[in-house]
């Protein structure tokens, strides 16, 4: 390899990069900036200058929350907020011990047909849900759950992908580890607690962030097995700003930009350890 190849990147070259990478950042970044800030846009101007380029088509001229006030007034977005973030935060306890249960499962114990029962997990968790929709309507109707909190909750605790990443990282680590604890006594379940579980810590956080924003942002089964008002989630509620007669423009932006962020927040604080245990899940 020539000593050109390795030569570091001029400066004139870096210049040009950083403006190709804050273009690209505006690019991506200018529709969420937008829908933002038309959530406080007066309605009498939400599309005033639809038909021109101006400055005022992405910033408001006069800031206003009315569209967020009359959003929990008039509708049922409160309820719907709550419901959401109940279900979401319940999946998001349950799920993850589930789980990491059944990952520690399929990494630690020999048993017959474990390969293949991994393979059905995998691919039941690449099936698209519109496939398994009405057998698992059926299903949930037969139990007298439908228009529940666990019809909402129980049918998506177990997760594929999060069972995969636990089953990679428990399979990582030094048998030995496992084999210490039951010399001193320790039973399978102690081991899973005591042992396991603290180590997989960054999983832990990547599952629950998975298994929390797959719930919240959920929308076709929340529509089909919760229909009452008193069970509607939030992409339901968002969804029903927009009807035959018309669009509520400023609730679809304000309900839209507060699941947003809400839906955000979780991923900005523990996205070094979402990226950390990506990475780990190629260990073997």
């Amino acid at each position: 390899m020539s000593s050109s190849t390795l030569a570091p990147p001029s400066g004139l070259t870096l210049v040009a990069r950083r403006i190709a990478l804050w273009g690209l950042s505006i690019a991506v970044l200018l529709p969420l900036l937008w829908l933002v800030l038309s959530s406080f846009r007066a309605p009498s101007e939400m599309f005033f200058h639809a038909g021109r380029f101006a400055w005022g088509l992405v910033v408001p001229e006069q800031l206003t929350f009315e569209n967020y006030t009359s959003l929990f007034k008039t509708t049922n977005y409160g309820r719907a907020l709550f419901n959401s973030l109940f279900v979401a935060v319940t999946a998001m306890f349950c799920g993850v011990i589930l789980n990491a249960a059944a990952g520690f499962a399929f990494a630690v114990f020999e048993f017959p047909g474990r390969n293949w029962l991994f393979a059905f997990v995998l691919a039941a968790a690449m099936m698209p849900f519109e496939g398994i929709v009405i057998p698992l309507y059926l299903l949930v109707d037969a139990m007298g759950m439908i228009d529940t909190y666990p019809a909402l909750i129980v049918p998506d605790l177990a997760n594929g992908f999060v069972i995969f990443m636990f089953r990679q990282f428990f399979a990582a680590l030094p048998r030995e580890l496992y084999e210490a604890a039951r010399v001193d006594g320790a039973s399978w379940g102690t081991i899973f607690w005591r042992v396991a579980m603290p180590l997989s810590f960054p999983v832990v956080l990547t599952g629950s962030v998975m298994i929390f924003l797959h719930q919240f942002e959920a929308f076709f089964w929340p529509l089909v097995a919760a229909p009452s008002a008193e069970r509607t989630v939030v992409q339901v509620a968002i969804a029903q700003t927009m009807s035959m007669e018309g669009t509520a423009w400023g609730h679809l932006f304000s309900s839209m930009t507060i699941a947003s962020l809400v839906a955000l927040v979780p991923f900005l604080i523990f996205q070094k350890y979402y990226i950390r245990s990506n990475v780990m899940t190629g260990i073997k």
